[in-house]
């Protein structure tokens, strides 16, 4: 009896493994089909992540979560309407909008010259990251409470071409007058940053869409 017992292991083994074999098989392909899903999803967790974080720090900007809420509608307006990266441009904002609101700015100040970026960046054809990279400059010319010509010309000028002039003219000044009362340091955050928004009218698209959102 034990010679036939030991004489079936190798075929109880074999079935054993085969059962095992099919297993892993089976679990690999699922794998794979899981790895693939999880590429295909990818965006949508990160965008999703982005969207809590964006959440997260408008609350803490405003101090309401109905408040925040308004804001990312308004974010989404905005960028269906100049073609930027919601985002991208929505972290940007929230940054930005910390920064402004501590210089006596309202909320719909700083949704002004948001949009006015916006729109600008989007109607010159520029890309998200340009867009956000001038919202940088505002950001710090904000924190700061006054504008260098650091943040102005290297920053706010690289990222958004034209601004310079007109900035000039809606301040009633000349370019080179500009230079000077920049670099004495007598423009002040508060003053600029309003400025900046109506001067960027000047490069907006005249229905405020851009051409093909």
């Amino acid at each position: 009896a034990e010679a036939r017992q030991v004489q079936a292991l190798p075929g109880q083994f074999e079935r054993i493994s085969s059962t095992i074999q099919g297993i892993i098989s089976r679990f690999g392909a699922i794998g794979a089909a899981v790895a693939a899903v999880g590429v295909a999803v990818r965006p949508a967790i990160a965008a999703t992540v982005a969207l809590d974080q964006m959440r997260r720090s408008l609350i803490t900007v405003t101090g309401s979560a109905d408040e925040a809420e308004r804001q990312i509608d308004f974010l989404r307006k905005t960028a269906q309407a100049s073609g930027q990266s919601f985002t991208e441009s929505g972290l940007a904002y929230a940054k930005f909008a910390a920064s402004a609101l501590q210089t006596g700015l309202s909320i719909k100040q700083v949704q002004d010259v948001f949009r006015s970026v916006s729109l600008a960046a989007g109607n010159l054809g520029l890309s998200s990251d340009q867009a956000k990279r001038a919202l940088e400059a505002l950001s710090q010319m904000a924190a700061k409470g006054v504008v260098s010509m650091e943040e102005l010309r290297q920053q706010l000028g690289d990222s958004l071409p034209g601004v310079l002039p007109l900035l000039a003219k809606e301040l009633g000044l000349t370019t080179a007058e500009l230079n000077k009362v920049v670099e004495s340091g007598d423009l002040l955050s508060q003053e600029a940053i309003p400025a900046i928004g109506r001067a960027l009218v000047a490069l907006q698209p005249q229905d405020g869409v851009v051409n093909g959102m």
